[in-house]
């Protein structure tokens, strides 16, 4: 302190000093002064009693009694029991000291309790979890990543997810609550500040979290720039918590990421694990698939993907698989689950591998199954088949007709693939409702590359239903209406739902005109739904199939928080190349030219699909394809001895490299 300043004013820059360091400072300086206002009654209390003595006290000790008492009670009752006019004086002077005094202290505690009540409503303060998922940022999918983890954390007595967004900590706990009402054994925190702040990460003991997901705050359909901007604040995010760990070995990162150029520089910009995920890659591919296999797909990923229904795990036996196990054999090595494929020592995903294929102790099984606790390996089969042929089918799939309504972020990527699925003399007709220069370059591009697959790109006016109906709806054998953007996800889902009613609106008027060839005259419908509560609308609008967007991203990245090769299955489910999901019509197994039906266990079915080199995950009762509550006739991995009824209507859920 530079000493050339006059002594009051160095005086005022210390006390300035000292009460700027905070609460602790301000109680401890109104202590000091209740202390010294004390000390001053009792010295003057001891003065006014050597002029005229307090006949009531015993002796000078009881005077800072007296003092004390005047001072706390703040009542001038206190003074009834002073024998002189001195006395009462002195004790109602400490009873107005006390009242200042003491008032400044109680208003001093008020204010600090306010302002902790306040930081904790403004989410600032430290938490103090360790093994808990961490979320960075607060959007659209929030909800049903939250329900995700609630459903794969009810194994825990006490889990906890940590949430740390911009968003106000109340909005963000009060849209959490009004939507979730059972957390089970699950605790949620939520926490308001920067998510690419150090300082925040670490206050949210990002170092100690099990798992990370960070949320893209820029929807698909948003346009490039904003996608662009928030890819790079990912890209942040994932320096921020290297940094916050030393750049030592972090949590699994689980992320979202549009630009493939930014996804690849993610996931390899750290030691640790990081797993980028693109939506429009991921949903696209399950699109395409779902205009190329029978009714009930969408049904079967969605229990796929949700810790709700049937996820796969990656299952090792303690004691090794025997040194002579084929993958085959292990078909039959459990009761109510089913490998899918193998995950080898070389770290590489095999789904549906040869049957011959051998498994070494070092391998893991994929397994298909309700949870990690239902996987069980017997060292004997538990079942013995006794199917040893097969029917023959068509070798040759059949051409499509599709036709996509609406140009989105995905709709390039759909054509892809289905191009890479689809048969020669296939047709694609895509109708928008502007042209932009882009479609033209992707149309060139595939027809250069499947030049006997007919794409065509035309304009109309989608809200008419004159254009719609110029265009033969019930001459497809599917259309998929996917969802344009928006500004809410409401306003994206009823475009749809209304153009979904036109395009009803017009099969209906066909099939009166020709009833008789009913089956041959209806499409198959597939849209994309944003929100889950509009699943009940679309069914009643003549849809069989559907894919609902958020909440299949949302589930996936919670899976994949919990298990990051599970992405890797899912990029190797969703390309063209090697084995996907079909649902095949029974006939494909078993004869039916005899019988109408045939009842089997579950265990022949099985052993149908090995002859054919696939790997069933389940059976499609065709009377149910209508039944909500009875998964629209989906069951999944029953037991093997389970029997069934079958006809040529109902299907088996395949994992196979192609549709025939």
């Amino acid at each position: 302190m530079n000493k050339n300043h006059p002594f009051g004013m160095r005086i005022r820059y210390a006390i300035d000093n000292f009460m700027s360091k905070g609460s602790s400072s301000i109680f401890l300086a109104l202590l000091g002064l209740f202390l010294f206002g004390f000390l001053i009654m009792v010295m003057i209390r001891g003065i006014a009693n050597a002029f005229l003595p307090d006949e009531t006290l015993s002796s000078w000790s009881e005077i800072p009694w007296r003092v004390y008492v005047a001072v706390m009670e703040g009542s001038a009752a206190e003074t009834d029991g002073d024998s002189n006019w001195l006395a009462k004086l002195t004790s109602i002077l400490g009873v107005l000291v006390g009242l200042i005094l003491f008032s400044s202290m109680v208003a001093f505690i008020t204010s600090v309790f306010e302002a902790k009540l306040d930081e904790l409503r403004r989410g600032r303060s430290l938490v103090l979890e360790k093994g808990h998922t961490l979320i960075l940022g607060f959007g659209d999918r929030i909800l049903e990543v939250i329900r995700e983890l609630i459903e794969a954390n009810e194994s825990e007595t006490d889990a906890s997810i940590v949430i740390l967004a911009e968003d106000d900590k109340e909005e963000m706990d009060n849209i959490i609550r009004d939507n979730i009402s059972d957390f089970c054994t699950t605790r949620v925190i939520t926490r308001s500040g920067v998510v690419t702040n150090i300082n925040n990460l670490k206050k949210v003991m990002a170092e100690n979290a099990k798992s990370i997901i960070i949320m893209n705050s820029a929807a698909s359909w948003r346009p490039e720039n904003e996608k662009n901007l928030a890819d790079a604040l990912v890209l942040k995010s994932i320096m921020s918590i290297i940094a916050v760990c030393d750049g030592k070995e972090h949590s699994p990162i689980v992320c979202e990421i549009h630009s493939d150029r930014d996804r690849e520089l993610a996931e390899n910009i750290s030691q640790g694990t990081v797993k980028a995920l693109n939506e429009v890659s991921v949903l696209s591919r399950m699109i395409a698939q779902l205009a190329l296999s029978r009714n009930g797909l969408s049904v079967v990923y969605s229990d796929m993907v949700g810790f709700d229904g049937n996820e796969f795990y990656f299952y090792q036996p303690d004691d090794g698989w025997g040194g002579s196990l084929t993958f085959g054999e292990s078909l039959n090595r459990f009761k109510s689950s089913t490998p899918m494929g193998i995950h080898n020592k070389n770290g590489e995903i095999l789904l549906n591998p040869p049957k011959d294929m051998q498994i070494s102790d070092e391998d893991e099984l994929i397994i298909f199954a309700e949870d990690d606790s239902t996987i069980f390996y017997f060292d004997e089969p538990v079942f013995n088949p006794s199917l040893q042929t097969i029917p023959k089918t068509q070798s040759e799939p059949k051409s499509h007709r599709v036709a996509l309504l609406n140009w989105t972020t995905k709709t390039s990527i759909i054509l892809e693939k289905l191009c890479s699925y689809l048969p020669e003399g296939s047709e694609l007709n895509t109708y928008v409702e502007e042209m932009q220069p882009d479609m033209d370059i992707c149309k060139t591009s595939l027809e250069k590359i499947y030049p006997k697959i007919k794409i065509k790109i035309e304009k109309i006016d989608l809200n008419n239903l004159e254009n719609l109906n110029s265009i033969n709806p019930h001459s497809f054998d599917s259309i998929l209406i996917l969802s344009p953007g928006g500004t809410t996800i409401e306003e994206m889902d009823a475009y749809v739902i209304s153009l979904l009613i036109r395009i009803r609106q017009i099969l209906l008027a066909e099939l009166k005109t020709n009833n008789s060839d009913i089956t041959k005259r209806w499409p198959k419908l597939i849209t994309e739904v944003m929100d889950s509560d509009n699943i009940d609308i679309i069914l009643n609008s003549g849809v069989e199939d559907f894919m609902v967007s958020n909440q299949f991203v949302s589930q996936i990245m919670a899976q994949v928080s919990e298990e990051p090769m599970a992405l890797d299955v899912y990029d190797d489910l969703f390309q063209a190349e090697g084995s996907e999901l079909y649902i095949k019509p029974a006939s494909f197994y078993f004869d039916f030219s005899d019988q109408k039906s045939i009842t089997v266990p579950y265990g022949e079915c099985v052993q149908a699909a090995k002859l054919r080199n696939e790997v069933i995950l389940g059976i499609q009762i065709h009377a149910d394809q209508k039944n909500k509550d009875k998964m629209f006739g989906i069951i999944l991995i029953p037991n093997k001895n389970d029997q069934f009824t079958l006809s040529e209507k109902d299907g088996l859920i395949a994992l196979a490299e192609d549709e025939t």
